[in-house]
């Protein structure tokens, strides 16, 4: 059952673009629109009832347009920031590490990678989800910078140590990084 729109035509079928849909008249929706927004209708259009119920149907749309076209586009607050923190962001997955190896080899692995693997190793200590894990400085495999959120009522200091042990011995043993600083930071704590 097809529904009668206000200018007396039906919908077009599901899939069809209302651009294809052919006025009573013979004129397509299309070539209306087109007219419309290239300066105005032709004689036809102009005297036709169907045509003119069309551009009727476009009207609201094309106002619409006209008002967002002439509005100044700005960026919400802290658009350009968060571009850029995305940008740092990539550039620093792709900066490399280089792991122990023998000469005459060179081994390197990105930081975001090894990164990935220290975290996993904190989040095998109960009561630990991992936030935030990273390598401060650039290039530095020495220092790596740790935020948590606690699960548990343990004493704070406690998981901490746990997590820096578990830390250090998956940076010796599947990267052969020896970890000099493990900056610990537990940004909350949930009972």
């Amino acid at each position: 059952m097809a529904i009668d729109q206000p200018n007396g035509n039906t919908p077009p079928p599901p899939g069809q673009d209302r651009r294809e849909e052919v006025l009573p008249c013979g004129r397509d929706m299309g070539t209306v629109y087109d007219h419309l927004t290239d300066g105005g209708l032709d004689d036809h259009e102009l005297s036709c009832p169907h045509c003119r119920g069309a551009a009727a149907e476009f009207a609201p749309v094309l106002q619409a347009a006209e008002l967002l076209r002439d509005e100044p586009a700005e960026p919400p607050p802290g658009f350009v920031d968060s571009i850029m923190a995305r940008i740092h962001a990539t550039r620093s997955r792709s900066w490399r590490l280089s792991l122990p190896a023998e000469h005459p080899l060179h081994l390197a692995i990105t930081e975001h990678a090894a990164a990935t693997v220290l975290a996993a190793a904190a989040s095998e200590v109960a009561g630990v989800t991992v936030n935030r894990c990273h390598f401060p400085e650039r290039g530095d495999p020495t220092r790596l910078q740790i935020n948590l959120t606690l699960r548990q009522r343990t004493p704070v200091s406690q998981i901490v140590e746990r997590v820096r042990k578990a830390v250090r011995s998956a940076a010796r043993r599947q990267l052969g990084l020896e970890l000099n600083a493990i900056d610990v930071r537990v940004d909350d704590i949930h009972l």
